[in-house]
């Protein structure tokens, strides 16, 4: 036996549901033990979670791991992971959906008419359905260069690794080791109404400002129409939502998941949780220079005070599965509308698929040459290691969670295994 599944067999861990392993064979329980094992002693994470199912049972879930590599805190029902970019639809698209149903927002409505103070910009016609679909004609974007500088007023980054550039951000590209912060903006005391980045780190309100400064400068008229996967797109429906409802993203998700049942569910974590019982993500040498345990991954919603319309949400494999349920009952969790069975139907479907863009409403598709692909397939997968999938035509679901990005994001083993697709097409294998 390997040592690590040997150290790691010790402490799994299964859900307690009714129903739970009663339909998935043996034979398919062992694979996905075996391609996770695998994957864990290859550090392609050093803990995850899983779990499968239909619209009504648990059909099979385990724990894999520990919360860091020194192998102490083994990883359990309760942990909770950074699920980054599954944020996007866990979050905002769900609120979205349910400001939907109560007639608050319209989807052909452009931005201006909601957000004024983006009239007379370039950007002011885009509509939410471009937003939701990723056809807004917005570029990607970072947002360091803004906040930090070398110190000694060289360049930030190198393609090689040196002394001067000894952290390594990217498969060949290095960070300066010398840095200092934008004061106007970053500061390592705590200030009034500063918002916090991590534990000694703060951060100007009026940092917002150059967001939408450069979400506006991003924008291609010529690429509008175009698929272009952005996060500017999920920050501008977050403060789209937030307009609207007169309430924070942060507290209408949390309302909503209280609908689910479900209470391992939110944004800034260590307001309410343990972090010994919070999955860490990467020691950051970009900009944080710290270990991100409880504090968002992602720049861009560590930026929006952990709350971002892109990332920042915690959840549980528990949690995520409700809301799968939830989604393959036609909005209904025990016996509760949340959501409408026509509006889950409008945002899962692939409004642009005659331009050849199968993207949802907010939800990820893919085309049918793809292993996740299918008319009534969608999810989300997270930069951190996650991902929810679920088949309305199987009535099937999965999550995936895990920290492959600790203790960096230049791990890219868990990507280049393509595991969380090869876990798919086992689940999805026993009910053909």
């Amino acid at each position: 036996m390997r040592i690590q599944t040997a150290i790691v067999s010790c402490y799994l861990a299964f859900f307690s549901f009714s129903g739970f392993g009663e339909d998935l064979p043996k034979q398919i329980q062992q694979q996905i033990d075996s391609m996770i094992y695998a994957e864990l002693d290859n550090h392609a994470f050093p803990g995850a979670a899983f779990i499968c199912g239909n619209a009504d049972t648990i059909l099979y879930a385990r724990n894999y791991g520990f919360l860091d590599y020194s192998h102490n805190i083994p990883v359990n029902d309760s942990t909770l992971y950074d699920v980054a970019s599954c944020t996007k639809v866990l979050a905002t698209t769900f609120v979205l959906m349910h400001l939907y149903d109560q007639g608050l927002v319209q989807l052909d409505q452009p931005l201006d008419k909601i957000l004024p103070q983006f009239h007379n910009t370039p950007i002011q016609n885009i509509t939410v359905t471009e937003l939701l679909t990723h056809t807004s004609g917005l570029r990607p974007f970072v947002i360091y260069p803004e906040l930090i500088q070398p110190a000694k007023g060289t360049k930030l980054f190198s393609n090689r690794h040196s002394d001067q550039y000894p952290y390594h951000v990217d498969r060949n590209l290095y960070m300066v080791r010398d840095i200092t912060f934008d004061t106007t903006y970053l500061t390592t005391t705590s200030l009034a109404n500063y918002r916090r980045v991590t534990d000694s780190l703060w951060i100007n309100p009026a940092f917002d400002t150059i967001v939408q400064r450069k979400i506006i400068q991003s924008y291609r008229p010529e690429k509008r129409g175009k698929y272009l996967y952005n996060d500017s797109n999920m920050y501008l429906l977050r403060l789209i939502a937030e307009h609207l409802s007169g309430q924070s993203l942060d507290s209408l998700t949390s309302q909503l998941f209280t609908a689910l049942r479900c209470h391992h569910t939110g944004f800034r974590p260590l307001a309410w949780y343990s972090r010994n019982n919070i999955a860490p993500t990467e020691n950051d040498q970009l900009m944080r220079r710290d270990l991100l345990q409880g504090y968002v991954h992602d720049e861009l919603a560590a930026v929006s005070n952990g709350i971002g319309g892109n990332a920042g949400l915690y959840s549980t494999a528990k949690d995520m599965a409700s809301f799968c349920q939830m989604m393959l009952n036609h909005g209904q969790y025990q016996n509760k509308q949340i959501i409408d069975s026509l509006t889950i139907d409008l945002f899962t479907s692939s409004p642009l698929l005659k331009k050849g863009v199968y993207r949802g409403l907010g939800f990820d598709k893919r085309g049918p040459t793809s292993g996740f692909g299918g008319q009534n397939s969608f999810g989300h997968t997270g930069f951190t290691g996650t991902i929810f999938w679920i088949d309305r035509d199987k009535q099937l679901f999965m999550v995936f969670l895990s920290n492959s990005i600790h203790p960096t994001r230049t791990n890219k083993r868990l990507s280049d295994s393509q595991l969380r697709l090869k876990l798919w097409k086992t689940v999805q294998a026993a009910f053909l």
